[in-house]
């Protein structure tokens, strides 16, 4: 997303997406997280664990890593499953070039 403001570019990344399943009066609550520089004890935990779908395709993506979070559960995946959420709620930062 861009927008020009008094000649400077501005620029938005999205970082973070929240995802919610049931219904209004109850359900689940799950997260998509962009990792920039993902922590040695990150990757250790990852790899140490069955859930490593998406691990290469992750780990090539540009601008860093996304993770999967859902209560104690927590897992690499690819880009193109973050773009493929059911968004409930998306987190940006703003960049200034």
């Amino acid at each position: 997303m861009q927008n020009v403001t008094d000649g400077a570019r501005v620029l938005y990344s999205l970082y973070g997406i929240v995802e919610h399943s049931g219904s209004m009066r109850g359900g689940h609550y799950a997260a998509y997280v962009k990792v920039r520089t993902p922590s040695k004890k990150l990757l250790e935990h990852i790899s140490t664990t069955k859930n490593v779908l998406g691990l290469k395709e992750a780990m090539g993506a540009s601008g860093g890593q996304w993770v999967y979070v859902s209560d104690a559960h927590v897992q690499m995946v690819p880009e193109s499953r973050v773009l493929n959420a059911q968004a409930y709620l998306l987190f940006y930062e703003r960049l200034l070039y």
